[in-house]
């Protein structure tokens, strides 16, 4: 039945993590919108005790928006179907994740929890006993699992072996750094020899591992293991013809046998015992050190020269990193520059097109015939020429005043209009008339900038003139 319970109260499956990656951001963005708008629509699967079987990511997204409650449906169910509802809910809703180790274990329940045999047709309605129990399958085969976990049926076996690892070299595996197809190699290795060559070889070594040499690996652990059985089979059939051999030279010393066979007695038993010892020795060198019987060790010399390409490999990274920020700024540099040749070629364009129209016109005022002077031309003249004296007068003046009274000028203008101006402006001129004459300054410059406007070469002011004589 579906309620809503506070969100404190739900707890994570204990195995959703070693099953399950989390959400790729996009995804995680994609359900988050949802929820923002929505709700939550599909209520979360939990178990009686509130351990959450599917709804991992939307109770995450939940605690996010700061979600008082959500919706759920308790399920009372067993903790295996409720470990199976984990992953079947989980694979339809994530289309598989590619994480081999993850996956792996998924297959591994699977196949647990139909009771998939290897090698078994497993036909519909047959249970399979196991620990006391019966597993009705259904008739699921390893295509079924492989098929569930989005894995081919060729691969799945391989797949399935990966369970055999190491934590520590199933880490590596789901972070892409130890290849797939070379663990599987290394997982029908005891953990000990696993362990043994990851501290031997260290993760860079290993995961360098090619498939040959992980195969090469394998094969020649499993030789010195056989060898290292043998050694230790012998080993036990020599002890008992020690012993064998030590009865008999208890039981001549009682019977006084001749001295030539008690010396017999006495130099085979010294044989067995150094062939023992010998065989103790070498089975000794195999049980403590099995893995650095088969590594390949670098000669000094190759692994100075590695280190050192390493290093130079990594300054050239940095040079062509360096290089590469510079080309970049370069292109960008080309590009401004390129951008401001483009303008200024317009620029030139518009120029030369002005120039050209210019000097038509004057050619046109030249063709036509110079009229005579009138009195308006006349008086405009004389008035030209007056402002001209006065202005040159004016620029006289105010090169006196700038040369002789800078100091004096600008102090008035920073205290003008305060509470003191009378007392200032007295020690250069009178109030009044530095009022008049800042006013007379200002409608010159006006008047200077009006007359400038109409004759400013290349922006003739356009006017319509009323002709008054008409």
């Amino acid at each position: 039945m579906r309620s809503e319970v506070p969100i404190n109260l739900l707890k994570s499956h204990p195995r959703n993590e070693e099953y399950f990656s989390a959400l790729s951001p996009e995804k995680h963005e994609e359900i988050r919108r949802s929820i923002e708008t929505h709700g939550i629509r599909d209520p979360l699967k939990v178990l009686p005790d509130y351990t959450v079987v599917a709804g991992h990511q939307r109770l995450r997204i939940a605690q996010e928006l700061g979600m008082e409650k959500v919706p759920v449906v308790v399920l009372d169910i067993s903790q295996e179907e409720a470990e199976y509802l984990l992953i079947a809910d989980n694979e339809e809703r994530r289309q598989s994740d590619e994480d081999p180790i993850r996956k792996a274990k998924r297959a591994a329940f699977l196949k647990q929890y139909w009771g998939v045999r290897e090698g078994s047709a497993n036909p519909k309605g047959v249970t399979i006993p196991r620990e006391g129990k019966n597993y009705p399958h259904d008739g699921k085969t390893l295509s079924d699992i492989a098929k569930a976990v989005g894995e081919s049926r060729e691969n799945l076996k391989k797949l399935l072996k990966l369970n055999d690892l190491t934590p520590s070299l199933q880490a590596l595996v789901s972070q892409r750094r130890l290849p797939q197809t070379a663990a599987y190699s290394l997982a029908f290795l005891p953990p000990e020899e696993q362990e043994s060559l990851l501290r031997a070889l260290g993760e860079s070594g290993i995961c360098g591992l090619s498939v040959k040499d992980a195969q090469a690996l394998r094969s020649d652990l499993d030789l010195t293991r056989a060898e290292k059985e043998k050694l230790r089979i012998s080993l036990i059939a020599l002890e008992k013809e020690k012993t064998a051999l030590s009865e008999q030279l208890s039981v001549a010393k009682d019977i006084r046998p001749a001295q030539d066979d008690l010396t017999n007695l006495r130099r085979q038993l010294l044989e067995k015992q150094a062939e023992t010892d010998i065989l103790r020795t070498k089975l000794d060198e195999l049980v403590q050190n099995p893995v650095e019987k088969v590594i390949y060790k670098l000669d000094p010399v190759v692994t100075a020269e590695l280190e050192a390409a390493k290093k130079r490999t990594k300054e050239l990274l940095g040079e062509r990193e360096s290089l590469t920020e510079r080309l970049v700024l370069l292109a960008e540099d080309r590009a401004v520059k390129e951008d401001r040749l483009t303008k200024l070629e317009s620029k030139r364009s518009e120029l030369e097109e002005y120039l050209d129209h210019a000097r038509k016109e004057i050619e046109k005022l030249k063709s036509r015939p110079r009229p005579k002077l009138d009195q308006r031309r006349v008086n405009c003249h004389a008035l030209m020429e007056k402002a001209s004296i006065s202005a040159l007068t004016l620029a006289d003046v105010l090169k006196s005043l700038e040369n002789d009274y800078a100091d004096d000028l600008l102090s008035v203008a920073r205290v003008r209009g305060g509470q003191e101006i009378e007392e200032i402006a007295t020690s250069i001129l009178d109030a009044g008339l530095f009022t008049a004459f800042n006013t007379s300054l200002e409608t010159v410059m006006g008047r200077i900038d009006c007359v400038a406007e109409i004759i400013r070469v290349g922006k003739p002011k356009l006017r319509i003139i009323k002709n008054t004589d008409a």
